[in-house]
């Protein structure tokens, strides 16, 4: 038994300078996606032509859409690997439980909503100079200058829905490693809203969720259905942590 008594605050901190330190990794692996999707991006994220007898005309729309859409794929999966167990286990090197745990884990994925969101809208910025410097593409020059305004408030969205995903991914992790079934459930409604979705039926349920979340047009109201949401799930998360096994 320990003489020293250490806080819970203090076990949260240790676990989390321990994760960033001890993770460069998943880092590297969303600058390596960011770098993928930014080179897709240079044909273009959609493009329509028409033509004559004696002129084509070619339009292509370049946005930073696909980098902040591969973001938001790259901290979901993050979010359910560091549920698994060989994650876990690393906590218990420290004084530490299920809570301290769990806090430092989704400070950790705090931490990556941040960077994640400030480095996949800059990214828009690097892909305007790639363009520029692309002579044989000429640029009109609307919205190639974007506003300060602009840049932080779609950097404050793609950081508030990284929030959100990250703890859907975070809860959907803890789902499964607390029984094998949420695994084929999880699987199995994937793959169904990808089969509905691609058919083309609307699903009134999953139509009202993106609503509720991507019809806001108040940044302030996202802000509060986010930190709410993504609560709900890491709470959730730590209820259900409390009936795995003791290691």
């Amino acid at each position: 038994m320990s003489l020293t008594e250490t806080s819970v605050f203090e076990a949260v901190k240790n676990q989390y300078l321990y994760k960033l330190k001890s993770r460069p990794g998943m880092f590297l692996a969303m600058a390596g996606v960011q770098v993928m999707a930014l080179l897709f991006s240079l044909g273009g994220v959609s493009k329509y032509g028409m033509g004559s007898q004696y002129i084509d005309l070619s339009v292509k729309y370049f946005s930073s859409e696909m980098v902040v859409g591969f973001t938001f794929l790259w901290i979901f999966v993050v979010a359910v690997l560091i549920t698994k167990k060989d994650y876990q286990n690393i906590d218990f090197t420290f004084v530490s439980n299920r809570l301290s745990s769990n806090l430092s884990n989704a400070a950790f994925l705090v931490t990556a909503a941040l960077v994640g969101g400030v480095t996949a809208m800059l990214s828009g910025f690097l892909l305007r100079i790639i363009v520029y410097f692309n002579g044989s593409i000429y640029l009109l020059s609307q919205n190639f200058i974007v506003t300060p305004e602009v840049i932080f408030t779609g950097i404050a969205v793609t950081i508030l829905y990284l929030l959100l995903l990250g703890s859907l991914g975070y809860f959907c992790g803890t789902l499964a490693r607390l029984s094998q079934v949420f695994i084929v459930l999880l699987a199995g409604i994937f793959f169904g809203l990808m089969i509905f979705g691609g058919a083309g039926n609307q699903l009134p349920a999953l139509l009202k969720v993106f609503d509720f979340f991507g019809g806001e047009s108040s940044l302030t109201l996202l802000a509060v259905k986010v930190i709410l949401t993504a609560g709900l799930f890491y709470a959730c998360s730590v209820i259900l942590s409390n009936r795995l096994e003791v290691r």
